[in-house]
């Protein structure tokens, strides 16, 4: 197999953005895709469905499919993980498909913490590194046999009310700040307890997985919008650009200027 294209899009609110990522086309030659939607309101037109669009929620696109995002509320943008890829005459994962067309056919709930497999998977796809394509591969592959048995628990599981609730009051800050006193506050819960159960939960301190976030939106903010790194690191509400810079590269390995050069979306939205 290989994989295509792997994009992430953060509060898809930007005209020209929306005019690109809300065009209806298809994928021929054997291109399926996966989008996999984490927030925001609107509509994902698949062939002749339209569902609207939950957060945690998986549609799977066959090649040949005419698709389309609606972003309708720009109050509450859009954000979104997209993964196109070809079976490329690989025998399991065609047979992986041929059941997914059936048992996929509806949108897939799968939960919003499944975001950091999609960025893990992105960003070992565009190391360059072959060792860590192919992993991205095996992993993708492991993903679907998860769907298909009904399981996807890789990345934990939206069981948890108070971490779901958790994660979508980080995702409400991500341009700002909220520190873990007042997190717990809004949550009711000790600081304690919460910190266990979210490290239970997503495997990381509730407030490692809050700066992801903020790296996670600077990445997409690099890749597909021309705003400098300095406006990026004041949008996210970092105190300086400097700051800003080192805590991306302790996550990405790269400067945010590296980044933006080696990853910048082939879209022009100049």
């Amino acid at each position: 197999m290989r994989f295509d294209d792997i994009v992430f899009v953060y509060h898809l609110q930007d005209e020209r953005q929306i005019a690109w990522h809300g065009r209806r086309h298809s994928h021929p030659g054997g291109g399926y895709e996966f989008h996999y939607f984490i927030s925001g309101d609107g509509s994902f037109k698949n062939g002749t469905a339209t569902w609207s669009i939950r957060p945690g929620s998986l549609h799977l696109t066959p090649p040949g499919c005419v698709h389309q995002i609606l972003a309708t509320n720009l109050r509450k943008p859009i954000t979104y993980f997209a993964v196109l890829f070809s079976a490329d005459g690989d025998a399991e994962l065609e047979r992986l498909l041929e059941r997914a067309m059936g048992e996929l056919a509806r949108p897939t709930d799968i939960g919003t913490s499944h975001r950091f497999f999609f960025a893990d998977l992105m960003e070992r796809n565009s190391s360059g590194q072959a060792d860590l394509v192919e992993a991205a591969r095996h992993s993708f592959i492991a993903f679907i046999y998860e769907l298909l048995a009904g399981a996807p628990s890789a990345y934990g599981s939206a069981e948890n009310a108070h971490v779901e609730k958790a994660i979508a009051i980080m995702q409400a800050n991500i341009e700002g700040n909220i520190d873990l006193d007042a997190l717990c506050g809004r949550l009711g819960l000790s600081c304690e307890h919460f910190v266990r159960l979210f490290g239970q939960r997503m495997r990381m301190p509730p407030m490692r997985y809050y700066a992801r976030l903020k790296i996670e939106a600077a990445r997409a903010m690099l890749s597909s919008t021309n705003l400098s790194v300095g406006d990026i690191s004041e949008k996210l509400g970092f105190a300086s650009q400097f700051g800003f810079s080192r805590a991306f590269k302790s996550v990405a390995g790269l400067s945010p200027s590296d980044y933006r050069a080696r990853c910048l979306q082939k879209a022009d939205f100049t």
